[in-house]
């Protein structure tokens, strides 16, 4: 009992050991492996084996860890495996890596008897001759380095650099199987070899590792098959040739702050030629917005166009004689160089300047003189702004008439203080967990993030750290990422909004200033046990009411030792509102739903159970203050109304807050109005003065002051599809029309020779 006691003193004396790098050395000569798994938090839980279900979360977590472990640093750091990931992305090569090697634990029953104790310099140390203070493990894992394929077809690579072996076994073979297979098919290094899957979702592969001392390890990794294409319906055969995406770069080079020199941006783009004529005459570019790792490709950008029950906005506005042009931003290799771009959170301008380039080439091809339509959802609200000013400001014509911002954050985006701070601690702290550190690069460490977000991280990090808050109260109000917020927000606000264009805006959050949830919320207090003898316990809250402080993070790492719980890491994060404003993580506006974030993690339990034992299921992601580009006030919480000075000369606003992004049957049939008016409506006073009684009962009631001859009026739900058409009519003062509409929105169409109108109807 004693010597517990004496041992116990000294944790609590030095609790911080186990966050120290030198803490462990002295025990260096003492273990055979020369890695000891104790000097890092085991998240992977690496010394209970796992020969099956291995992703790519799982074998980066294992390597982080053991490369970290290891005295003599034999493995390069995790960066390297992250470079030759992100080069297979834009290659569609999927690089494998392999990693055997032996490591030790401390062995309990050394720390028990007191054979291991913590000496004057805060460092572990063994008595002399001791015996059996380690336990001896091993990893044999072999693993892709990317989550994700997204295609049938995969393509895989192991090279020989990626080939990590710390032991004196010699690995003598290499095969695959693949499920239904009985013949195992061996990896030659450093060539190309492809696996067809049949389906989406998660796919096994079972390996074997032969050496050439007779052993033989078996293991089955997975890969989650994304299957993406082009398959939309209702695609003529044209000369644009659907299914064709168009790579492009810009010739307007871009310098970022931290960049060496100006560089040209790349995007694709597609067209989607309307349903009518087959013929490019009336474009609507759809810009796509903030997406690291370019997730939202074409096929699934068009997708999520969706609304209401089947219904899309693309499939209608095709129907209706418009050409849709989606423009995204993806993934690429710098020319000339090994340097990635995520072009869907590479800095704004330059993916305006590529925008720029695409609607000059879009200019170019079109039939007739119909004006374009530009559609800016989230980021790509603020692409479109600034190519559109850019180009005005620059004797450029973008033949642009419409520009529509949906849920545009005009003024900045939030992602809450406290999710930045724990998000950042766990990838890039102590723990050094790889799941979470592409959501952090993505999400705040890119240019755009840097751009956009009102309150960053950067702006409260202690000097000299990546990772740790300043705690001062000085350093708690919200600020932007230094060198990135301010010049982008300034820039744009100089250059302001498009001035021959119609401005008009979509907004996701609330017009009455409903919030999402409340100042200071707590959003989580949860243990998460990791380990039988580690645990993290995590809490988060909201950021606080008007000129108040909260602490929005905490986060503690605790090792069990003898019969107590020692905190070995911890971190925290403060935050205080302006006398302005509540805080930004619950003021109206679009919402980010945070299951978004688990979808992107992958599996990994730890934060399976993070996601599960979450009290708010979303945040404020872009304030209505914001997407409206309110100028007259400063409190993000006051309600949208007629004193609201805004830029925007139309909008669709909710009452409720809704996820960001989100179509529905209200801002669908905004968007439609402005768009198909917009170009449709003549200056035919006849059309002019036409107008239609709503809501319709079984009778369409059409006035107008002039006569109308040989009329063709038809009916169209919101799908597209044809309800009622009647020919060769006369409409002179009134014409009733007998038509059986079930409850919902339509849309009549009424014209000759002489011009037409659209007109929305409404059957209650």
């Amino acid at each position: 009992m004693k010597i517990k006691i004496t041992l116990l003193l000294s944790v609590f004396f030095s609790i911080s050991a186990f966050a120290q790098d030198n803490a462990y050395d002295l025990l260096r000569d003492k273990t055979e492996t020369k890695i000891l798994y104790d000097r890092v938090f085991g998240i992977s839980n690496a010394s209970e084996k796992r020969k099956a279900d291995i992703t790519s979360n799982y074998f980066l977590q294992v390597y982080h860890e053991i490369q970290r472990a290891d005295f003599l640093q034999r493995l390069p750091k995790l960066e390297k495996l992250r470079e030759e990931a992100s080069l297979g992305k834009v290659q569609n090569l999927v690089p494998l890596s392999i990693l055997v090697a032996d490591f030790e634990t401390i062995n309990p029953a050394a720390t028990d008897n007191g054979d291991l104790f913590l000496n004057a310099n805060n460092q572990f140390q063994l008595k002399p001759n001791v015996q059996n203070a380690f336990q001896k493990h091993s990893v044999n894992l072999i693993s892709p380095l990317l989550l994700k394929a997204k295609s049938n077809q995969v393509s895989f690579i192991l090279k020989d650099e990626f080939i990590f072996n710390t032991t004196s076994r010699i690995i003598q073979n290499i095969a695959f199987q693949t499920n239904g297979e009985e013949s195992w098919k061996t990896i030659s290094i450093n060539t190309p070899f492809e696996i067809n899957f049949s389906t989406n979702g998660k796919q096994p592969v079972n390996c074997k590792i032969q050496f050439t001392n007779g052993e033989v390890l078996l293991q089955s990794f997975t890969i989650h098959i994304d299957i993406q294409n082009s398959s939309v319906a209702n695609r003529n055969s044209n000369n644009y040739q659907p299914n064709a995406i168009t790579t492009i770069t810009a010739t307007i080079p871009y310098q970022g702050f931290g960049e060496a020199a100006p560089y040209l941006g790349q995007g694709e783009y597609e067209i989607f030629p309307d349903t009518v004529d087959g013929i490019l005459d009336k474009p609507v570019f759809i810009v796509d917005g903030f997406d690291p790792g370019d997730s939202n490709t074409i096929p699934t950008f068009y997708a999520g166009l969706t609304y209401g029950v089947g219904q899309n906005l693309a499939d209608y506005l095709r129907t209706q004689g418009f050409d849709i042009i989606l423009v995204n931003f993806p993934t690429y290799t710098r020319p000339n160089s090994t340097t990635v771009v995520d072009g869907g959170v590479d800095f704004i301008q330059r993916n305006a300047f590529v925008l720029v380039e695409i609607i000059n080439q879009i200019n170019a091809q079109k039939i007739g003189n119909q004006k374009n339509v530009i559609i800016g959802p989230s980021m790509g609200g603020l692409i479109s702004r600034y190519a559109l000013r850019y180009m005005e400001m620059n004797a450029l014509n973008h033949d642009t008439r419409l520009y529509i911002s949906f849920d545009s954050p005009h003024q900045g985006a939030n992602v809450p203080i406290g999710f930045q701070h724990l998000f950042n601690y766990m990838a890039y702290g102590p723990l050094g967990n790889v799941a979470v550190q592409p959501v952090v690069d993505g999400l705040i460490k890119s240019p755009a993030a840097r751009q956009m977000l009102i309150d960053h991280m950067e702006g409260h990090l202690q000097t000299g750290s990546t990772f740790e808050f300043n705690t001062d109260a000085t350093s708690l109000l919200p600020t932007g990422a230094p060198n990135f917020r301010n010049a982008f927000q300034n820039e744009l606000n100089a250059m302001g909004f498009p001035t021959t264009v119609r401005n008009v805006s979509i907004s996701n959050g609330a017009s009455n200033g409903t919030m999402n949830y409340s100042p200071n919320f707590e959003v989580m207090n949860h243990t998460f046990n990791v380990t039988a003898t580690q645990r993290a316990i995590i809490n988060l809250r909201f950021t606080p009411a008007a000129n108040q402080t909260n602490q929005v993070s905490r986060f503690r790492g605790q090792q069990f030792v003898v019969v107590v719980w020692v905190t070995g890491f911890e971190s925290l994060a403060n935050s205080k509102a302006p006398t302005s404003t509540d805080g930004l993580d619950t003021a109206p506006g679009g919402r980010f739903d945070m299951s978004g974030f688990e979808a992107d993690l992958g599996t990994d339990p730890l934060l399976t159970e993070f996601f599960t034992n979450l009290n708010a299921d979303y945040f404020t992601f872009i304030p209505t203050w914001s997407s409206m580009a309110i100028s007259n006030t400063n409190n993000l919480y006051s309600p949208v109304n007629g004193s609201s000075v805004t830029p925007f000369v139309a909008s669709s606003i909710p009452t409720v807050n809704e996820n960001h992004v989100t179509l529905n049957e209200n801002n669908v049939t905004f968007a439609l109005n402005e768009i198909i008016n917009g170009v449709l409506t003549t200056t035919n006073p006849a059309f002019e003065t036409l107008w239609i009684k709503n809501p319709v009962s079984n009778m369409i009631e059409i006035n107008t002051s002039y006569a109308i001859d040989n009329a063709t009026i038809s009916v169209t739900d919101m799908l597209g599809k044809t309800i009622y058409t009647t020919r060769n009519q006369t409409i002179s003062g009134s014409l009733e029309i007998p038509v059986n509409l079930s409850k919902g929105v339509y849309l009549i169409t009424i014209g000759n020779e002489n011009g037409s109108v659209n007109k929305k109807i409404v059957k209650e």
